[in-house]
């Protein structure tokens, strides 16, 4: 454990913003906390948690500790004939935990393959892509309270998993630091592949179902995320920067009526969900430029930074496209990423 004062938070964000963090700190155990505390000007400064910076805006340097997990440690808690539960470190590259599952052909976290960020972010973010969430093998997350170090572990359904979000980005924000995630996947014969999205549902449709592999799988939806969206490691961005809209069935009929290829889908809850990127497209925003910000040619939902941005140049561009849309077809859009 060691203490940097003044640090560059530019590796830790795939804005690639430069903003300094007043100390920044890893944490890898449960005593490096105990330990931080008892320095008493430490303890007396605002702490927050980050973890690769792939869900961040940051738009001003940052006052006080900044600390990230960088336990990394996988452990196979447990296994039956069909199943396997899987206890990771926080700090472990996401993409790296499901590159390891897919090659042991368990099945679970495939459709989630190349998403940027760390395991830790995955139950903060409720992370999801092509038909899958995170808490749909998420059965336990293990936390560390930053103010104590003492221990709490939430069960899936304590974890109040929502759209993009949970409890530990809501009630216990900068709060609790996701330390282990216990995943519990299927093995090969017990499991099979989530098709719901129909491109990759088309990516595949050459194989028979009963054929199909995590492995396969997990190479359409990197094929799919490679020519839809942009590397940040070529060109900033945080992936998705708004939520996808939901609204109410009168309203969508009332937009229906003035825009009849509309594309929705229907919730559980008969509300309808409406593709952010299309509302963005409507308005013109897709491949435009803002200084140097700008909305991806890609993909609509995406903002990027052109080189050189500041987090208050993103920040502006994403309030224009916010109120256009809002404009252009009375919804507000919600972003995903947090801003800092």
């Amino acid at each position: 454990m060691h203490i940097q004062a003044n640090h560059s938070l530019k590796p830790y964000n795939t804005f690639n913003i430069d903003v300094r963090s007043q100390y920044y700190i890893e944490i890898n155990k449960q005593s490096d906390i105990l330990i931080l505390r008892s320095d008493l000007k430490l303890a007396s400064l605002p702490w927050r948690i980050i973890g690769d910076g792939s869900n961040i805006l940051f738009t001003d340097d940052v006052e006080g500790v900044t600390v990230r997990c960088t336990f990394d440690k996988i452990k196979i808690m447990k296994e039956d004939d069909e199943n396997v539960w899987l206890s990771v470190g926080a700090g472990l590259k996401w993409h790296d935990l499901v590159t390891y599952t897919v090659n042991r052909d368990w099945w679970g976290l495939e459709n989630l393959a190349l998403i940027p960020g760390t395991v830790g972010a995955s139950p903060v973010q409720n992370i999801g892509a092509y038909g899958s969430e995170a808490r749909d093998t998420i059965t336990r997350v293990q936390t560390l309270n930053i103010y104590d170090g003492q221990r709490v572990e939430y069960r899936n359904a304590e974890c109040k998993f929502g759209y993009r979000t949970s409890i530990f980005k809501q009630e216990f924000v900068n709060k609790l630091l996701v330390h282990r995630v216990t995943f519990r996947l299927r093995k090969l014969r017990f499991g099979n592949a989530n098709l719901g999205y129909d491109p990759l549902k088309n990516a595949l449709s050459d194989f028979p179902k009963e054929s199909l592999t995590p492995k396969m799988v997990y190479d359409a939806v990197i094929s799919i995320r490679q020519s839809r969206l942009p590397n940040p490691e070529r060109q900033g961005n945080a992936g998705s920067f708004f939520k996808n809209p939901i609204i109410d069935k009168d309203y969508f009929e009332t937009l229906l009526a003035e825009y009849p290829d509309i594309p929705h889908h229907k919730t559980l809850d008969g509300n309808y969900k409406i593709p952010g990127a299309w509302l963005i497209e409507q308005t013109g925003w897709k491949g435009r430029s803002h200084g140097k910000s700008g909305v991806s040619a890609k993909h609509a939902l995406v903002l990027v930074n052109l080189g050189g941005a500041k987090g208050t140049d993103i920040e502006e561009l994403y309030q224009i496209v916010q109120e256009d849309v809002n404009h252009k077809f009375g919804i507000y859009l919600e972003p995903e990423v947090i801003i800092m």
